[in-house]
């Protein structure tokens, strides 16, 4: 054969062949990276809080196909209150759908975790991690190239006076996976 029918091969070859892909996507400059909300003897106000809606875009590629992602996320919480006390649990729960409106239906859920609030007595710190696999629903709205995320802190958390409590988002990314046509 010539080394022209070699390439012509060669090239036809790889255009018929697809690679592997795994890719992070760090969402942080995306959302609300902290933030406080209060709690006192009546519990979380607001209950729960809300962070997002977040859109997300970006172009679709024809020659890449997502074939699974993860959501993995991590919070932390301290008081800015002196003196407060604390019980109870604080749950954090990360949503990634196709559409705003209906972004924190249980079907957008992808990711929760709650912590125990009394390590935030004397100063401590909680912080609530989460991971789970994207549904074939969630993949196809990153797919389709726009998708929404967001949060929502929720809990049964008390404090013995009126307190203050900052989150902070240490993490939230999603891992891709799929095949790259060349």
């Amino acid at each position: 054969m010539t080394k022209v029918r070699h390439l012509v091969l060669l090239a036809l070859a790889l255009s018929a062949c697809s690679f592997p892909f795994n890719y992070t996507v760090d969402m942080l400059d995306y959302l609300e990276r902290e933030g406080t909300f209060n709690v006192s003897q009546g519990g979380i106000d607001p209950n729960p809080k809300t962070l997002g809606p977040i859109r997300v875009t970006w172009e679709p590629d024809s020659r890449v196909t997502l074939t699974g992602a993860t959501l993995a996320f991590k919070v932390c919480f301290t008081s800015q209150t002196p003196g407060a006390t604390f019980s109870g649990t604080l749950n954090y729960a990360a949503y990634l759908g196709q559409g705003e409106m209906d972004l924190f239906s249980g079907a957008n859920l992808v990711a929760q975790g709650s912590g125990d609030v009394a390590g935030l007595n004397g100063g401590g710190q909680v912080c609530v991690e989460g991971q789970a696999s994207l549904s074939e629903a969630q993949l196809s709205a990153i797919q389709s190239g726009t998708f929404y995320v967001g949060a929502r802190i929720s809990g049964d958390a008390q404090s013995n006076q009126e307190a203050t409590i900052r989150y902070r988002l240490e993490a939230f990314r999603i891992g891709l996976s799929g095949t790259a046509r060349p």
